[in-house]
């Protein structure tokens, strides 16, 4: 049998990253390879999904100090441990494929393990601000540890276009559903739901300040947000929620593991990203029957939505556009019901056993 290694940070915190290295492990370790994943920061926590107990997980005990350079004082011996430990931990292992997952600082280096493996690199965010800006010598740098990949993988068709290399392939997301919710609008709750993590690129400051201007029109409906972040940031949303006089109408709760349950009986769903690569949450949100709304920031929704047909994008920072978009879904049951039932057709084409061949077809049929 094949042997896949999955290198990430950490597996305890909820993410959409965490979610879909979930999914595929779980998928793969009972399609008949091995399965180990390999962390830096996961320690004595539980892993927030649920993982085959047949996956052999690896903590090194690296520890990294996110708010310092990993290359300053404090993290470097800690880059030199993890580089050291990842190539004890493959050559006892022996992968045939070693996926890096997620950002760690060893990336860097991998072209001096010297392992057999073939390397490939999933990327999670948007290169459009980084194809914008002038290349510099760290770009440089980047560039050339990403020529000695095997593979790299990107999200969404767009995102092929940003680099310079016949290595790419798209794959979209999974989602983990294998059967859709067809709940007819009029049986839904009249309550829109946001989620994700509470982080300033999320915005979700900017979406309390469209629910505030929505309440002025129709005061029926509720908001739900689901998430978790620093403790300030946290705060920060309570305290807009008070100023904008919204704490009847608003809620933040903590992360799920049932988000598609809950999704399955709200009426809408929302996002105010500033940017995105290929939200796994609005995959979610189709499948379970949801009607969506969200900001057409360069990548990620409009790779998704057909706008007007299985959703609707609205034009980036356009609060009150966004607020009355908001308002005519409130208000018109049909048109939240054809955009569900237009969604879950859409949505179909990640089903996981769909995207899961075209791993077996692009990468591992190649290792």
């Amino acid at each position: 049998m094949k042997t896949i290694v999955i290198l990430t940070d950490q597996l305890h915190k909820i993410g959409g990253i965490n979610s879909l290295i979930q999914l595929k492990a779980n998928h793969w370790v009972n399609s008949n390879y091995v399965v180990h994943i390999i962390t830096t920061e996961q320690g004595a926590n539980t892993p927030f999904y649920e993982f085959d107990p047949k996956i052999g997980i690896l903590d090194l005990g690296i520890d990294y100090d996110r708010n310092q350079s990993y290359f300053g004082k404090k993290n470097l011996p800690k880059v030199i441990k993890n580089f050291w430990l990842l190539k004890k931990s493959l050559k006892k292992i022996s992968p045939d494929l070693l996926i890096i997952a997620n950002h760690i600082p060893v990336t860097y280096f991998f072209p001096f393990l010297k392992s057999k493996s073939k390397v490939l690199k999933e990327y999670h965010f948007t290169q459009f601000f980084r194809s914008q800006k002038k290349v510099t010598l760290f770009n440089r740098f980047e560039n050339y540890i990403e020529s000695r990949l095997d593979f790299q993988v990107v999200l969404n068709k767009e995102e092929t276009t940003f680099y310079n290399s016949d290595k790419v392939q798209y794959i979209p997301n999974p989602i983990p559903f294998t059967q859709l919710r067809t709940l007819n609008s009029h049986e839904r709750e009249p309550i829109a739901i946001a989620a994700g993590r509470i982080s300033p690129v999320k915005r979700f400051d900017v979406l309390l300040e469209i629910w505030a201007k929505f309440k002025e029109w129709d005061d029926s409906w509720c908001l739900e947000i689901y998430g978790d972040g620093p403790k300030n940031e946290v705060e920060q949303l309570n305290d807009l929620i008070i100023k904008l006089g919204l704490e009847d109408s608003v809620t933040i709760l903590k992360p799920v593991n049932n988000l598609s349950e809950i999704m399955g009986t709200r009426g809408m769903y929302l996002m105010t990203s500033e940017q995105e690569c290929f939200p796994m949450v609005l995959l979610e949100a189709q499948a379970s029957g949801l009607p969506i709304v969200s900001f057409d920031c360069p990548t990620g929704p409009r790779n998704i939505i057909k706008s007007g047909e299985d959703g609707i994008l609205v034009e980036l920072d356009n609060q009150e556009a966004f607020a009355e978009t908001v308002l005519r879904l409130s208000s018109d049951e049909s048109l939240r019901q054809k955009l569900a039932l237009n969604g879950l057709e859409s949505v179909q084409q990640y089903l996981l056993s769909n995207v899961m061949q075209q791993w077996e077809d692009k990468i591992l049929s190649k290792i």
